[in-house]
């Protein structure tokens, strides 16, 4: 058997080391540096019996066309690890909040007792791990519209859509297009699975779900519904007949309108599975978010730097935003996703004080100011220096936020290097900016 990866990143490498176990002889190529000349293409072509894609590889791209257009089968690499998943398997997607979600479900799964595998677009290929599921365990999989292109046959037991907003728009062309790949995370379910939707969502609660095989089961934050939701300060569970305490909503450790709703999602999912109620709380409790979602670095000279590294689209971005409770300055820009940046500037929260924007959207992201006539922006050439000049924009008592609305790639490779490296120079500033003051004191003692 012969078998074809393209992409040569994280999920390509581990699906080469997959493929070599099932016995397949392999190639990998780097759909980005690899000169595909037509000796090449023939002697990758000749009686190849599978090709596998990394998220990253478009389904349009050329070549991956032109394998189409000779029949042989093309998946991603999320549906090769999955159809090798020996357990029940809890599917989350949306535009944002997949990751909290996601490490959410596995922490209070895992803190319960239950052998549970984390994965998926959450940076861990499901590939890596598929062979070492039983029967008995549970996986958790972050799913991306990406991902969901290209898994025809993908089964979760649970799937989740916790939220649908403008994204990725440079790979899908249209709105339309980029629903349908959410939707297709419910598609191969059965009467036995169950689907998990935000029944506050705007788009999601105009779209038509009488394709849905499984039982439906909702959360919301504003309205009574079968599913987990909020009613006076508590969450509560309905089974579609009777309602049941599950916690308070003081007791939940992430703060935001954003992480109540990914916490009913989390919360509905693992009710499902058949986690009892008792318990739920201390749980959800225990958990501490994730790297790179609102997450604080340091607090210099009264001024306190918050990583949202993740905010990848501007309706996260707008979710930070409304999140922040001190006067705030934004750190704004990166490469392009197709999207226009109106929206950021059409009703902007009181707390933010002022822009930073860098990257290959600046001047996008500055003409979108300028049409809504937001001029608190300002414009760097480097990341540091935008950190350094917001540091500057601040007072004692204020935040920096990183929250770029954009993807990375236009100055690092994802997201993650992104927040370290705003972590190491917020790191580099603490230490000049304790420089000075040492300096300053020795100065005064030599004086005195």
């Amino acid at each position: 058997m012969k078998s074809l990866v393209i992409g040569a990143g994280k999920s390509g490498k581990s699906a080469i080391k997959l493929l070599k176990k099932l016995g397949y002889t392999t190639f990998l190529i780097d759909d980005k540096k690899t000169c595909l000349t037509e000796h090449l293409k023939e002697k990758l072509l000749k009686d190849l019996d599978l090709v596998v894609v990394s998220p990253g590889v478009p389904l349009d791209n050329s070549f991956v066309q032109e394998i189409s257009n000779k029949g042989i089968e093309i998946i991603g690499e999320f549906e090769l690890g999955a159809r090798l998943l020996r357990c029940k398997s809890i599917a989350i997607t949306g535009t944002n909040g997949k990751t909290t979600t996601t490490s959410l479900v596995g922490h209070i799964l895992s803190e319960s007792g239950e052998s549970t595998f984390v994965g998926g677009n959450i940076g861990v290929p499901v590939s890596s791990f598929c062979l070492q599921t039983k029967n008995d365990d549970v996986s958790v999989l972050e799913v991306s519209s990406f991902q969901l292109e290209s898994s025809p046959l993908f089964h979760p037991h649970i799937a989740a859509i916790l939220n649908i907003t403008p994204d990725h728009l440079n790979r899908h062309k249209t709105m339309e297009n980029y629903i349908k790949a959410k939707l297709n995370i419910f598609k191969n379910q059965t009467y036995k699975d169950y689907a998990v939707i935000n029944l506050d969502d705007e788009i999601l609660s105009q779209q038509d779900f009488s394709f849905v095989k499984s039982e439906i089961y909702y959360f919301s934050t504003k309205v009574e519904c079968k599913g987990c939701y909020v009613k006076n300060g508590c969450i509560y569970f309905n089974d579609g007949v009777v309602s049941q305490f599950v916690m308070r909503t003081a007791d939940i450790s992430l703060k935001g309108e954003h992480n109540l709703s990914n916490v009913l999602a989390g919360l509905l999912c693992v009710i499902l599975y058949g986690l009892p109620l008792a318990g739920l709380s201390g749980f959800v409790k225990s958990f501490q978010g994730v790297s790179h979602r609102l997450e604080f670095v340091a607090e210099i000279n009264g001024v306190s730097f918050i990583n949202d590294s993740k905010a990848t689209n501007i309706s996260s971005t707008l979710v930070a935003m409304k999140a922040m409770t001190e006067h705030t300055t934004v750190i704004l820009g990166g490469s392009d996703k197709g999207c226009e940046f109106d929206e950021l500037f059409e009703s902007v929260p009181v707390l933010i004080k002022n822009f930073v924007v860098i990257g290959e959207t600046k001047q996008k992201i500055l003409a979108a100011a300028a049409r809504k006539n937001v001029s608190n922006v300002y414009a760097c050439q480097t990341f540091k220096e935008a950190i350094n000049f917001a540091y500057e924009l601040s007072e004692s008592g204020e935040c920096v936020l990183l929250s770029p609305a954009c993807a990375s790639f236009d100055m690092f490779s994802n997201f993650e290097e992104r927040g370290k490296a705003f972590s190491k120079f917020v790191k580099e500033l603490e230490k000049s900016e304790n420089r000075k003051i040492s300096n300053k004191e020795g100065k005064k003692t030599a004086k005195d």
